[in-house]
Formats: C-alpha cells, sequence, structure tokens
C-alpha cells in the first residue's frame, strides 16, 4: 500500500444533480448524464464506459458531479461530498485533502486487496492490460487498465482488526498523476 493524497490548494467545479445548471443540462443533452424515473441519474463516467456493462454510475438527486480533466462527469455523494471540499462561489469548490491509502498492481497483494477480491467483487485480469481491474461501482461495473490506481477512500475494521469494508474506486494513471501525490513512506 501508499500514502496519497489529492494536490492542495486544488479549486474544482461540481454541480449538485437536481439543482439548475447549464453544465448538466449540456451533459444530460450529450447523454453523459441519465435522469431516471426513480429522481436518480445514470452518470457515465470514464471508468464505467470502460467497464463496458452499457451503464453508467448509478447517482441520486442531491451528489455532486466532478468533471475528470478529460471533461467526464464522474458522481461524488453528497456526505463525501460536502465533507471533503469548501463552497467558494457558484459551482466553486475548494477540495479539502486527507491522506489516503492507495495501491497498484506493481505492489504486493495486501489484505486490503485480497479483501476486495473476496467480498466486494474486484477481479483482475492479467490477460487484458486495458481492462485489467474490474468492480462493481457505483451500481455498474468499471473497469480500469492495468496501470490505474486503486484508491481507498475508507477501509472500515472490527474490534479484532479484520476489515469488515471497504470504500474503493479505481483512477486511471494520467488522471492519478494530474490530481495525487504520493506521500513519503514512514520510517519504522
Amino acid at each position: 500500500m501508499i500514502r496519497v493524497i489529492k494536490k492542495e490548494g486544488k479549486i474544482i467545479h461540481a454541480y449538485r444533480l437536481g439543482d439548475s445548471s447549464p453544465v448538466l443540462d449540456r451533459l444530460i443533452a450529450e447523454g453523459k448524464i441519465i435522469p431516471l424515473k426513480d429522481g436518480g441519474f445514470e452518470v457515465l463516467s470514464r471508468e464505467a464506459l470502460l467497464g463496458g456493462s452499457g451503464h453508467g454510475q448509478v447517482a441520486s438527486r442531491g451528489d455532486y458531479i466532478k468533471l475528470d480533466t478529460e471533461g467526464c462527469p464522474y458522481p461524488n455523494s453528497a456526505v463525501f461530498f460536502e465533507a471533503k471540499h469548501k463552497k467558494l462561489d457558484g459551482d466553486m469548490y475548494e477540495q479539502l485533502p486527507e491522506p489516503m491509502d492507495a495501491w497498484t498492481a506493481e505492489e504486493a497483494t495486501c489484505p486490503e486487496i485480497e479483501f476486495l477480491l473476496a467480498e466486494k467483487g474486484l477481479t483482475i485480469h492479467p490477460g487484458d492490460s486495458s481492462r485489467y481491474f474490474s468492480a462493481p461501482l457505483w451500481g455498474t461495473v468499471e473497469s480500469a487498465p492495468a496501470d490505474a490506481v486503486i484508491i481507498f477512500y475508507s477501509i472500515t475494521h472490527d474490534e479484532s482488526g479484520n476489515i469488515t469494508d471497504a470504500d474503493f474506486n479505481f483512477v486511471v494513471r494520467e488522471e492519478f498523476e494530474k490530481l495525487y501525490n504520493v506521500l513519503p513512506a514512514e520510517a519504522d
């Protein structure tokens, strides 16, 4: 495992699903966000498209949409987004970064990855470098290439130290390089 942190001082634009916004209207018109009958939304992120399921990530009214550096939307739950961002003005927010655990295929397997493999549907496809990782995330199956990074947003343990849950996602390498710093290893 490595420790990473989003680059500091990053100002982003985000849009709350269900609010009126020309950006959301454009993404809906382009078919990148699809309103659902239940009031939710299907968000066609880059990773969801790579997953090949034909479905986007499922988000709820009130969740937020951010755009990656290529302009592809991706959802953040309202609770997560509001805890990790400070509203500045209009659709501008400041990210409030915190160190997180991450893993790459170059590293040895670890208990967190074993948990994802056993309990969270993570699969690794050594014969397909473009869809090396896949997992059910945000209501669809996402895939990512072999050089992608698995970011752990949270890891929950029981009183005995056993992993009971993990919230994670894939970040394609070029996006990772733009958005994250790897923290130095702590001296033992």
